[in-house]
């Protein structure tokens, strides 16, 4: 009897003894998720840390306007907006972050992870002193 599935002529005949081969997934694609998976998990913790800071930018200027009004009304001098200590604190996290992200790129996971809760740690830290100087 004979085979009736075809046959490619330009093709070799696969071995008889030779075991599937799995599919081609290195242990970087790997490690590249996990890297990126961490990053996004931090990235959110960063980006709650940023929210903070633009409703900070927004509540105390509207809260010194309202405290500059009952002082005009009562003729003293208005209190400045300290949009210096207010620009640092939205510029902190994002760039505490991309720094931890770029020293990070080429290290191992359990490095990243140490990087990134630093960096945390670091705008955490100076989130507060920054409000409390604001």
């Amino acid at each position: 009897m004979t085979d009736p599935t075809p046959v490619d002529p330009v093709s070799p005949a696969p071995e008889p003894d030779a075991a599937p081969r799995p599919a081609a997934t290195s242990g970087r694609a790997r490690i590249g998720w996990l890297s990126l998976s961490i990053a996004i998990l931090f990235g959110l913790f960063y980006v709650y840390d940023l929210f903070e800071a633009i409703s900070n930018v927004v509540g105390v200027t509207s809260q010194i306007n309202l405290y500059n009004e009952a002082r005009a009304v009562v003729k003293l001098d208005p209190v400045p907006i300290p949009w210096g200590w207010l620009v640092i604190d939205v510029l902190l996290a994002p760039v505490v972050f991309a720094i931890a992200f770029i020293i990070g790129r080429r290290k191992s996971v359990l490095l990243k992870v140490l990087l990134f809760v630093i960096g945390l740690t670091l705008v955490a830290a100076t989130t507060l002193s920054v409000e409390a100087l604001a």
